[in-house]
């Protein structure tokens, strides 16, 4: 009986990369989304990021949103 009451009553995980999207991010290496470089930290975790645009470029300390993953890449905007 006490697996089936941990399976119905046990908090459901949140988390995970679909969560990330809509969430705000900061740029913890400068990402030049042109030269295809730049890290941003997300939930505690780092991830490789770029821009929306082909020219976009932010510092580090910058605060963006991620509207995106693609791969194993987050898509940010200002």
């Amino acid at each position: 009986m006490s697996g089936l009451f941990r399976k119905l009553f046990r908090k459901k995980e949140t988390g995970g990369i679909s969560s990330a999207v809509g969430s705000c991010c900061i740029v913890t290496e400068r990402i030049d989304t042109y030269a295809g470089r730049g890290e941003a930290k997300v939930h505690g975790e780092i991830w490789s990021a770029r821009g929306v645009g082909d020219g976009d470029v932010f510092e580090v300390g910058d605060k963006l949103k991620v509207v995106a993953i693609e791969g194993v890449k987050l898509i940010c905007k200002k």
